[in-house]
């Protein structure tokens, strides 16, 4: 009997088991790479999720410093970079992860911080202020976070990188501080950009070349959403994406953080006591807001008297202001830095005659008013540039069925040019000024001293101003209302005018910044009481011009009176004859509600009837060198790069 054998059957068997083990152990080798795959990945994650953290925590700790030196910044309250390297995150106890911050050298619990010079050059600004420049504090913030009682502590380093900015107001040619509104009844193209620090609404007849934008809502056409008061059409935008709602606001430095319009318009009025006049402080770029402090002349009055049309006693004042002069000693001095200016106008009487003469800088010496029987006596001591004026403004007065009567300082410009190119007169003191300031005499303030009431207002008024004294230019600038009578600034004296036209080529740097401003055709006579009085002549304005308006009201009862509406920036520039043409280059600047000339806009043909508007932007604003005097720098800060880094 034959036994078969297994012995292939059990070779086969041990190839299988064999297969079976190797296949296992290429298993447990994948598992094995696997597990440790999965184990690094997981730290990686782990640590990648830390760096994140710790980014997010370093990114917090420059968020925190910038924000707080932004504020400090519009609110005119900045520091230098040492009060702000401190501003690292502490009450971080709800935090799932704790921290500690350093500034990247090894000092913990504080930032880098780096302030720089400011540009002594404009730089351009980027969306969403392009085509304006500024003057820039470029600023650099660094942090680095560390993680604690975590497994692998992986920090991070954020840096971020922006400017605080400076914008002269006046590269403009509308901006308001509040709600912005027009709706022109005849043709207008608006070309230079637009802004407003609340809402805007345009309506018809209106070509907007350029940027329009609104920290709020920006409406075209229809009904005007802050008033009853509705357009007849829309306006038309040339530039793709306009108008534009919801950009960041603007500052004015008086202003703090709100822009509230009461605050800015604390510019014009006499500093406070911090900033006394005079005071040290009030040399300071803080005190230098209010335009009393950087004015190179301040001019006053008494509070009686300037209404006569002969006046007597000595009424006005007039100050030359500049910190490096000590003052002259005399009893109208009350600190070194202001100096009285000597009278160069009299009216004197000659008391052995009975009558009146005029000397201007010839007044007789004293030891000859009692020869041959002649005795003089001082009935006026005053200005040659300075003079009282009386007139009714009917916008004023409408509500009471008669004009309001306009007491004001009147300054002859083309007397003042003579003055201050007269040796006699203010050529000591401009030359004083050109070798501390560096410029000629061309910042003005005038503060009017008579009480406003119900029949009278106190006010400003220029004359005489076709030409200005040199290229520096001429600023007025006063708390009270402001008037200009006839053509201002058209010709520099080369033989050329721009009156009647668009071009400001034979203009010098000029602004008029006031709580109100009304512009007197050149046929104006102060003799006329009546409303509405005709005028068919031409007049230009070349000036930037900075003021406030009585705002559309809401709450007026009726809806279908126009009185409620603010009479738009159409209006801006207030008017009170029948007009005939009127040419403006300049920057159109709204900031608040106007304190002394409240009366609210009327219709055409009430007490004005509406020029043909030649308008334009000065694009001479647009160079820093032909800025007026007087122009406000708003501020607001603009994100530049931001990087993060770690290990």
């Amino acid at each position: 009997m034959q036994i078969p054998s297994n012995e292939g059957q059990k070779k086969k068997q041990g190839f299988i088991l064999i297969i079976t083990l190797a296949f296992l152990v290429v298993l447990l080798i994948l598992l094995g790479s696997t597990m440790g795959w999965i184990i690094s990945n997981s730290k990686v994650t782990r640590r990648n999720n830390e760096y994140t953290s710790s980014q997010y925590a370093a990114e917090g700790a420059t968020e925190k410093a910038l924000g707080q030196m932004e504020y400090d910044w519009l609110a005119g309250t900045l520091g230098n970079a040492s009060v702000y390297t401190g501003l690292v995150p502490t009450n971080t106890s709800d935090w799932p992860v704790q921290y500690v911050f350093s500034d990247g050298s090894g000092d913990t619990n504080q930032m880098a911080i780096s302030i720089g010079q400011q540009t002594t050059n404009w730089q351009a600004l980027p969306s969403p202020y392009a085509g304006l420049k500024a003057y820039l504090t470029p600023v650099t913030i660094t942090a680095t976070a560390t993680p604690i009682h975590q497994r692998f502590g992986v920090p991070a380093t954020v840096s971020q990188t922006f400017d605080l900015t400076e914008i002269p107001i006046f590269q403009y040619l509308i901006f308001y501080n509040m709600n912005l509104e027009i709706a022109a009844a005849q043709s207008l193209t608006v070309n230079g950009p637009v802004f407003s620090n609340a809402g805007i609404w345009t309506a018809q007849n209106l070509t907007f070349n350029s940027t329009v934008w609104a920290v709020q809502k920006a409406v075209n056409g229809g009904t005007d959403p802050f008033v009853s008061y509705s357009g007849s059409g829309s306006s038309t935008y040339t530039m793709r994406g306009q108008p534009v709602s919801g950009v960041n606001h603007v500052t004015m430095p008086i202003a703090g953080t709100n822009n509230n319009p009461t605050t800015v318009e604390g510019i014009l009025q006499w500093p406070p006591s911090s900033f006394s006049l005079g005071s040290a402080a009030a040399f300071t770029r803080s005190g230098e807001v209010y335009l009393a402090n950087y004015a190179d002349l301040i001019i006053s009055n008494a509070a009686s008297g300037v209404s006569m049309a002969t006046p007597t006693g000595t009424n006005i004042f007039a100050y030359y202001v500049d910190p490096s002069q000590p003052a002259v000693s005399n009893q109208y001095n009350f600190c070194s830095s202001i100096t009285w200016i000597t009278n160069d106008y009299y009216i004197i009487t000659n008391v052995g005659k009975g009558t009146k003469s005029i000397l201007t800088n010839s007044l007789p010496p004293a030891s000859q008013w009692t020869n041959s029987g002649n005795v003089y006596r001082v009935w006026y001591a005053g200005y040659s540039f300075l003079t009282n004026a009386t007139f009714v403004d009917w916008r004023e007065g409408w509500t009471a069925g008669s004009g309001k009567r306009v007491q004001a300082v009147q300054l002859d410009v083309t007397n003042f040019n003579k003055w201050l190119a007269n040796p006699a007169g203010g050529s000591n003191y401009n030359a004083m000024c050109n070798a501390d300031k560096n410029h000629d005499i061309g910042g003005v303030y005038i503060y009017n001293s008579i009480p406003l009431s119900g029949t009278v207002l106190p006010a400003v008024r220029i004359i005489n101003g076709s030409q200005l004294f040199g290229s520096y230019g001429l600023s007025i600038a006063t708390p009270q209302p402001l008037y200009v009578q006839g053509d201002f600034n058209v010709t520099d004296g080369s033989g050329h005018s721009d009156a009647g036209t668009k071009s400001t080529a034979h203009s010098y740097p000029a602004s008029f910044l006031a709580d109100a401003i009304t512009i007197l055709s050149s046929s104006w006579k102060d003799s006329t009481t009546t409303k509405d009085p005709n005028s068919s002549s031409q007049t230009t304005i070349h000036a930037a011009c900075l003021e406030g308006i009585v705002e559309s009201d809401q709450n007026i009862k009726n809806p279908s009176d126009d009185s409620n509406y603010s009479g738009g920036v159409e209006n801006f520039l207030r008017l009170l004859e029948s007009w005939g043409t009127l040419y403006y280059n300049g920057s159109i600047v709204v900031m608040f509600p106007s304190e002394y000339a409240t009366n609210r806009w009327r219709q055409t043909g009430n007490y004005y009837d509406a020029p043909t508007r030649n308008w334009s932007f000065d694009t001479n604003f647009t160079v820093r060198a032909k800025l007026p005097p007087f122009t406000p720098d708003m501020k607001t800060t603009v994100r530049g790069t931001w990087s993060g880094s770690g290990t």
